[in-house]
């Protein structure tokens, strides 16, 4: 039987290393982890998603990434059971595929051998014009594919070297990314536009500059002239209530503005410092991997009173009567304090959002929040105010 998932656990207590230690240096949600040692590879969201989790797993580890893929290999291979055909074939139909496999061999023989020595000259001059013309295709075509990477899934983590090149679709256009260097810093061009990453910071970058990120780009590890990074998809969000995105008018104007990618480069540290992890109480607008504005919108059904303070600012008060509306934009966190709740219709980046009941009066707060499995994942969640 394959002890894939054995291996893995072991090597890491034989390491010193806990489950905790791992997912901080790997990056890679903790459920996964325990699910590759625990061979339970249904629950990932795809196989290039698993053969990278594995890869970089095992190279944090000390085990050999290509092995481990191959007993990861073996293991599917395991659990398909043989088709009953091959269990069941009988002897007689063997027999036979083996006599006309002999008479086919007997046959192609003899024509190979009457054309060989029927035009000898012939043929030597055939094979010496065909196989350099042969070689010269296939070596273009080693040129053309090798250190080529195209980036179609939503995520991908795995080893880069110098030379390599990443392409990124984004609407109808392909952009590139280049593999410069790899020293003390990853040196990396975007559009042949150079740039320098240290292993603690990312990219995020706008590749069609229409104010949304396309991708993140971070260094996992780096040393001996490779870097493993990651490369995911970061405008990808869900909403409990409305889909948020552009309008179809904005889709279709959204990167026409002529000019270079927009390229945010951030110390993980400084990013991380200020966002609380997500508590299990609230009530969550949106999630998604870029932490955006936080607009909130307020129309005034009756007579309400309002007070809100943005990014721990001073405190607003307005009274709100049938059809006013008010309209302010945060970064982190908004508080809204609202007498006869059901007075006033509020939404928050487009999501519609119920403050409390007729006469009450509620204080809330709306904050952006890191997951707790996956620090690129962010939640914009609405809880009271205590």
């Amino acid at each position: 039987m394959n002890q894939l998932g054995p291996i893995f656990k072991e090597a890491r207590v034989e390491s010193g290393k806990s489950i905790d230690d791992a997912v901080k240096e790997t990056k890679i949600a903790k459920k996964y982890l325990l699910a590759i040692e625990n061979e339970n590879f249904d629950i990932f969201p795809g196989e290039t998603y698993l053969i990278g989790f594995i890869r970089n797993y095992s190279q944090f580890l000390g085990l050999d990434p290509d092995e481990m893929v191959l007993k990861y290999r073996d293991y599917k291979i395991q659990e398909q059971p043989a088709p009953i055909e091959q269990l069941t074939a009988k002897t007689s139909t063997l027999k036979r595929f083996i006599l006309i496999g002999i008479t086919f061999v007997i046959i192609v023989s003899s024509v190979l051998f009457i054309l060989l020595t029927g035009d000898r000259s012939k043929k030597v001059k055939v094979k010496e014009e065909k196989v350099p013309h042969a070689e010269v295709e296939e070596e273009k075509e080693q040129k053309g594919t090798a250190g080529l990477t195209v980036f179609e899934e939503e995520e991908i983590i795995r080893d880069f070297v110098k030379g390599d090149v990443i392409e990124i679709p984004v609407k109808n256009a392909v952009h590139r990314i280049s593999i410069d260097g790899i020293d003390e810093n990853l040196e990396f061009s975007i559009e042949d536009i150079p740039f320098i990453l240290s292993t603690d910071e990312r990219v995020e970058i706008d590749f069609d500059r229409d104010g949304r990120k396309d991708i993140l780009l971070r260094i996992n590890r780096m040393g001996e002239g490779i870097v493993n990074l990651t490369l995911k998809k970061i405008f990808k969000t869900e909403s409990s209530d409305l889909s948020i995105g552009l309008t179809d008018t904005e889709t279709a104007t959204a990167g026409a503005t002529a000019g270079p990618p927009e390229v945010v480069i951030i110390k993980e540290d400084e990013l991380f410092a200020d966002i609380p992890v997500a508590p299990k109480s609230g009530f969550h607008i949106v999630s998604g991997y870029e932490k955006t504005d936080i607009k909130t919108a307020i129309r005034g059904v009756s007579t309400a009173y309002v007070a809100y303070d943005i990014d721990e600012g001073e405190k607003q008060e307005i009274l709100l009567r049938n059809g006013d509306e008010l309209a302010f934009t945060a970064k982190d966190v908004v508080r809204i304090m609202a007498a006869n709740a059901r007075g006033i219709n509020i939404q928050i980046n487009d999501v519609s959002v119920t403050l409390g009941k007729g006469g009450e009066t509620v204080a809330k707060v709306v904050r952006w929040y890191r997951d707790s499995d996956d620090s690129d994942l962010y939640h914009l969640i609405i809880d009271d105010w205590e």
